[in-house]
C-alpha cells in the first residue's frame, strides 16, 4: 500500500499531539494529587472534629470520601458515642445502607466488595442484615471474605452461626482465612462452641482445633487429647490436633504414650517436645533414642535445642561419643556435636585436651568438616590451629579422600602449612561446559535472521536478479530493509501501545481494590501469607546494613529476613555480625534443595527476625536456595542486598492475592533506581531522581519495562519475568519444580538468568499439572535498587540479561507455539523470542542500512519520516505513557523532576537505546562462548541523609 507524504504529516502530528496531551495529563496529574490530599485533609478534619458542622454529602462522592476516612481513622482514634450516634445519623439520612445494599446484587464484582466494606464500616443493625443475607448468596470466595470481616467488625454474636454454616466444604484457601476472622470473636466463639464441639464434620473439628491454639482452656485442652486418643478419628483431624497441643500444652506430651506412639508424626513431635525442657534427664533419655533412622531429625533437633540453652551440656555428649559403641549412634553424635564445633574446638586449650582431639578427629573421619574448614580460614590462635592441621594430617592419612574438602575451601595460608595445593571448585568447572547443541543452534537462528531478508528479497526480484547490476541491487535491498525495519518497529511498539492498555486496565483495578483494603484486615492472623525474605550479599559491605534496617522496618504481619552471605571477600560478613551484635548458633537444616556447604548461621535473640546465613560461594541462585532451606514461611521473597523495600511494600504485594480466587504460586513487583534519594537507617528519606544521566536514563526505560511491560503482561496472565530485585514466591511449589538452576539442583544446570527462568519453569509446571493460577505483578509494591553509573558496568549488566535469556528461552524451547502451554506457549514466548531474543539482530541490521541509505543518497524523505515515526514518536509515546501511568495514582516525582524525566524521555530514542541494542547483539555472541558470571558489579552504597542524625 503506497503511503503518500499528507498521511505521513498526519501521523506526526497525531503522535506529537498525543504526546502533547500526555505531557499534559502527567502535570495535571500533580494538580489531581494536590486537589485530592486537600478534600482528604478537611475531611479529616471534619471526622475528627466529631462531625459538629452541618453538611451536605453528594452520595456518589463526598460521602464515599466520609466513609472512607470515618473507617480510616477509627483503626487510630477512638470515638465516643456521641460522635457515634451523630454518625448514624447522618447515615440514616443518607439513605446510605439502602444505596449499598442495592449494590451488593451488582454484576461487577468491585462494586459488591465496595459495599461489603461500606456496610461493615457503617455497623448498623441493618447493614449487618444485609451483609448477613449476601453472605448466604456471594458466590466468589474472595468477595466473601470481604462480608465476613465486615461481620467480625461489626461483633455481633448472631453472625458467628451465619458464618460457620457457610464455611465447611468450601475451598481450603478460604476456609482457612474465614476460620482465622471468625476467632476474632473470642470469648463469643468460645461459648457458641459447645453448640458444634460434638459435631462430625470434618471442617468444624478443625474449627475447634484452631481456636485451641489461640485460646486457652481446659475443655478445649480435653477436646485436643480426646481427638488424638480416638482412634477410629481421620489421621489429618489427629495430626492438627498434636501440632496445637505441642504449641500450647506441650508438657501434656511429654508421655511414653505419645513418645512411642504407633504414628511417626505423633512420636516426632513428642521427641522435639522434648527439647523444649532443657533438663540433663531429657538429654539422657534423647541420646538414648539416637540410632533410629524414623525418627534421627526429631531427636537431633530436640538434643540441639537444649544444647543451645545449655551450652555445657556438650560434654555429656563428649562423654556419650568416646563411649558409644554403635556407629549410627556415633555418626548421630557426631552430627550434633559438628554444630558446636567451635565451643569444641576452643577446649582443645583445656585440661582435656586429648579427649577433645579424638572426637575432632572421629568428626573429620565422618566428613563433618565444613564448621572446622571456617574456623581454620578465620582463626588467629595459632596454638589451637597446630593442633587442627596436626589432627587433619593424620586423618589425611587415615581416609586421604577427606582431603578434597580443605582443599577446595581452607584458604591459601593454611594449605601452605597442611602441605596440600589448592583445588578448582566443581562450580568453577562446570562454568566451562557449553551445551553444543544449543550454540548449534544459535549459529542458526544468527544465519537464519541474517538471511531472511536476502531470501525475501531474491524471492521479491527474482525477475531481475541475474540481469540489474550489482550496486542497483543493493539499492533496492537497502531501501527495502528501511521499509522492513520500519514495518518491524511499528509492529514492536504496537504491541507495547496494547500491552499499554492493558497496564493502564491493571493499575486502575489494582488501585480500586487497594484502597479498598483495611489495615486491620490485612494485619488480622493468617489473612496475609507468612514470608520469608531472603536477600543473597556477594560483597555487598557498603550497602547491606541500610539495606537490613529497610527490610527489618516493613510493615507486614508475620515474616522473617534472612541473609546469605554468599562467601563475600570483602568485609559483609563481619559488618553483619558486629552491627547486629550476631552469635553463632545451632539449627537443623532440612535440605531440600543441594546448596553450596553452610559456614555458620547467626542470631540474635533479641532480634527473632533476622537470621544471616554464612555460605560457601556458590552464586545468587544457590544463596536462594539455601535460604528456602532454613527459611520457615509459606511465600519467600527474593530482594537483592542492594536494594530497599517501601515499608509496606509487601504488603501491597500480598493483598493482591486476596481478590483472586487462584492460587498465586509467584509475584512480582515494582523497581525504581534509588540513585540519587536519601537514605537513612534503611529508610528512604528523600525521593529524587538520579544526578547521572546515564542513571536517568534507566529510570525512564524502568519505568516503560514495568509499566508498559509487566502489568500488561500480568493482565493477560502472559507474566514470565519477575525481577530478581523484588520477587514473591510460593515455597512448596519451587520445592517441587527442584528450586533456583544450580549445577547441584536437580537439572545439573546453572543460569545468570535466574528470575525469569524460575517463573518459567513454575508457569511450566503449574500447566502440566492443569492447576489454575495466576503469577501478578503489583505496579505499586516498590523497591528501590541501585542501577549502574558507568557505561561499562551497564554494558555488562546488559551482556548478561540477554546471556539470560537467551538461556532460557533456548532450555524451555518446547515451549514456544505449544498449544499444550495455553497463552505462555503461543503468545508470551514467541513475542520473547523473536522481539527480545533475535530483535536486537535484526534492529542492528536496521541501523545498518539505514547508515547505508544515508551514505548512497538513498534516504529519501518519505523512508526518513516513517523511520522517525516508527522508531522515534512511537518510542517517546509510549515512554511518556509509561510515565502517566505511573505518576497516575501517586506522587513519585517533583514538578522539576518530571520535566527532567519527559526531556530524557525524548533523549533516550536518539542514541542510548540504540547503544543498548548493540549490547544485547554482544550478549548474544558472548552466549556462543565459554560460559561467563554475572561480571562485577560495583556498589557506591545509598546516599546518606545528612540532615538526620545517627544517633
Amino acid at each position: 500500500m503506497e503511503i503518500n507524504l499528507s498521511t505521513i504529516f498526519y501521523a506526526i502530528s497525531l503522535i506529537i499531539i498525543l504526546d502533547l496531551i500526555l505531557i499534559f495529563l502527567i502535570f495535571f496529574n500533580k494538580k489531581k494529587h494536590k486537589i485530592k490530599k486537600e478534600k482528604v485533609e478537611k475531611m479529616d478534619d471534619y471526622v475528627i472534629g466529631k462531625m459538629i458542622e452541618k453538611r451536605e454529602f453528594h452520595l456518589k462522592k463526598d460521602i464515599k470520601l466520609f466513609l472512607e476516612r470515618f473507617g480510616a481513622l477509627k483503626q487510630i482514634f477512638y470515638f465516643d458515642k456521641e460522635a457515634e450516634i451523630k454518625f448514624t445519623d447522618l447515615v440514616e439520612k443518607s439513605h446510605l445502607v439502602i444505596y449499598f445494599t442495592k449494590r451488593l446484587h451488582s454484576l461487577i464484582k468491585y462494586k459488591r466488595i465496595e459495599a461489603m466494606v461500606y456496610l461493615g464500616i457503617i455497623a448498623t443493625e441493618d447493614s449487618r442484615k444485609s451483609l448477613e443475607m449476601a453472605l448466604k448468596k456471594e458466590k466468589d470466595y474472595s468477595a466473601k471474605l470481604y462480608i465476613i470481616n465486615s461481620l467480625v467488625d461489626i461483633r455481633h454474636v448472631e453472625s458467628i452461626s451465619k458464618i460457620v454454616d457457610i464455611i465447611p466444604n468450601t475451598p481450603s484457601w478460604y476456609r482457612e482465612k474465614a476460620q482465622l476472622l471468625l476467632y476474632e470473636y473470642g470469648k463469643d466463639f468460645y461459648e457458641y462452641i459447645v453448640e458444634i464441639k460434638d459435631s462430625n464434620n470434618r471442617d468444624i473439628k478443625e474449627f475447634i482445633i484452631g481456636f485451641a491454639e489461640l485460646y486457652l482452656a481446659v475443655d478445649l485442652k480435653d477436646y485436643l487429647i480426646k481427638t488424638i486418643s480416638n482412634p477410629e478419628e481421620e489421621t489429618f483431624i489427629v495430626h492438627k490436633a498434636v501440632k496445637v497441643l505441642s504449641k500450647v500444652y506441650f508438657t501434656e506430651l511429654n508421655d511414653k504414650k505419645y513418645i512411642c506412639h504407633s504414628d511417626a508424626y505423633i512420636r516426632g513431635i513428642a521427641i522435639e517436645v522434648l527439647g523444649n525442657n532443657q533438663s540433663k534427664e531429657n538429654l539422657i533419655k534423647l541420646i538414648s533414642m539416637l540410632g533410629d533412622k524414623g525418627i534421627k531429625r526429631h531427636v537431633s533437633l530436640a538434643i540441639s535445642n537444649i544444647i543451645m540453652e545449655k551450652p555445657q551440656y556438650i560434654n555429656i555428649l563428649i562423654s556419650e561419643f568416646n563411649k558409644e559403641t554403635n556407629s549410627d549412634v556415633k555418626n548421630d553424635l557426631a552430627e550434633v556435636i559438628s554444630n558446636r564445633m567451635e565451643y569444641l574446638i576452643l577446649k582443645l586449650s583445656g585440661n582435656k585436651k586429648d579427649v577433645v582431639k579424638n572426637v575432632i578427629k572421629e568428626i573429620m573421619l565422618m566428613g563433618k568438616n565444613s564448621d572446622i574448614i571456617e574456623f581454620l580460614n578465620r582463626n588467629k590462635d595459632i596454638e589451637i590451629e597446630n593442633e587442627i592441621i596436626s589432627i587433619l594430617k593424620n586423618v589425611i592419612k587415615q581416609k586421604p579422600e577427606i582431603k578434597n574438602e580443605f582443599c577446595t575451601y581452607l584458604n591459601e595460608r593454611v594449605l601452605k602449612k597442611c602441605n596440600l595445593t589448592k583445588h578448582v571448585s566443581n562450580l568453577e568447572k562446570n562454568e566451562e561446559n557449553k551445551d553444543k547443541k544449543v550454540v548449534v543452534f544459535l549459529y542458526f537462528l544468527i544465519f537464519a535472521v541474517f538471511l531472511v531478508f536476502p531470501i525475501i528479497h531474491a524471492i521479491r526480484h527474482r525477475d531481475i536478479l541475474l540481469i540489474m547490476p550489482f550496486m542497483e541491487q543493493l539499492k533496492i535491498y537497502v531501501i527495502d530493509f528501511n521499509y522492513y525495519l520500519i514495518y518491524y518497529s511499528i509492529v514492536v511498539n504496537s504491541i507495547y501501545i496494547i500491552l499499554l492498555v492493558f497496564s493502564f486496565i491493571g493499575v486502575n483495578k489494582q488501585s480500586k481494590y487497594w484502597n479498598l483494603k483495611k489495615v486491620t484486615f490485612l494485619f488480622k492472623k493468617g489473612i496475609m501469607p507468612s514470608i520469608s525474605i531472603i536477600a543473597p550479599a556477594f560483597n555487598e559491605e557498603a550497602t547491606i546494613i541500610e539495606s537490613a534496617n529497610s527490610l527489618l522496618n516493613l510493615k507486614y504481619p508475620d515474616y522473617e529476613l534472612i541473609v546469605v552471605n554468599d562467601g563475600s571477600k570483602d568485609n559483609t560478613i563481619q559488618t553483619l555480625i558486629q552491627y547486629f551484635n550476631l552469635e553463632k548458633v545451632d539449627i537443623m537444616v532440612d535440605e531440600k534443595l543441594n546448596t553450596m556447604p553452610i559456614k555458620g548461621i547467626y542470631r540474635n535473640k533479641s532480634m527473632p527476625k533476622l537470621t544471616v546465613v554464612d555460605k560457601v560461594n556458590g552464586g545468587k541462585a544457590d544463596s536462594l536456595n539455601t535460604g528456602i532451606n532454613i527459611s520457615s514461611n509459606d511465600y519467600f521473597c527474593g530482594i537483592d542486598a542492594d536494594s530497599l523495600l517501601e515499608t509496606d511494600a509487601l504488603i501491597k504485594l500480598t493483598s493482591q492475592m486476596i481478590d483472586e480466587e487462584v492460587e498465586c504460586p509467584a509475584m512480582g513487583g515494582n523497581i525504581f533506581p534509588i540513585n540519587g534519594c536519601s537514605v537513612n537507617k534503611g529508610m528512604i528519606t528523600s525521593l529524587k531522581i538520579p544526578k547521572k544521566n546515564i542513571a536517568r536514563l534507566q529510570t525512564i526505560e524502568y519505568i516503560r519495562a514495568f509499566m508498559a511491560g509487566r502489568v500488561g503482561w500480568a493482565y493477560l496472565d502472559c507474566l514470565l519475568i519477575i525481577s530478581g530485585a523484588f520477587g514473591l514466591f510460593k515455597k512448596d511449589r519451587i520445592i517441587e519444580i527442584g528450586g533456583y538452576l544450580t549445577s547441584s539442583g536437580k537439572y545439573k544446570k546453572d543460569t545468570v538468568g535466574e528470575d525469569m527462568e524460575l517463573v518459567v519453569r513454575l508457569s511450566r509446571h503449574m500447566i502440566e499439572k492443569k492447576q489454575k493460577f495466576k503469577i501478578n505483578y503489583v505496579f505499586n509494591a516498590n523497591c528501590w535498587t541501585e542501577v549502574p553509573e558507568s557505561y561499562n558496568i551497564l554494558k555488562r549488566q546488559r551482556d548478561r540479561w540477554h546471556r539470560g535469556l537467551i538461556d532460557i528461552l533456548t532450555f524451555h524451547k518446547k515451549i514456544i507455539r505449544n498449544p499444550k502451554y495455553g497463552k505462555v506457549g503461543m503468545i508470551a514466548f514467541p513475542y520473547f523470542f523473536i522481539f527480545e531474543m533475535m530483535g536486537p539482530l535484526v534492529e542492528i541490521q536496521g541501523y545498518c542500512m539505514v547508515f547505508l541509505a544515508t551514505m548512497l543518497g538513498l534516504l529519501n524523505t518519505k523512508i526518513a519520516l516513517l523511520l522517525f515515526i516508527s522508531t522515534i514518536l512511537m518510542g517517546i509515546l509510549i515512554s511518556l505513557s509509561s510515565l502517566f501511568i505511573a505518576e497516575k495514582e501517586r506522587d513519585y516525582f517533583t514538578i522539576k523532576e518530571l520535566a527532567v524525566l519527559i526531556l530524557y524521555s525524548f533523549v533516550e530514542n536518539f542514541g542510548p537505546r540504540q547503544l543498548i541494542s548493540l549490547w544485547r547483539v554482544s550478549g548474544y555472541i558472548n552466549s556462543l562462548k565459554k560460559p561467563k558470571g554475572w561480571g562485577k558489579m560495583e556498589r557506591k552504597g545509598f546516599l546518606k541523609d545528612s540532615n538526620i542524625s545517627l544517633k
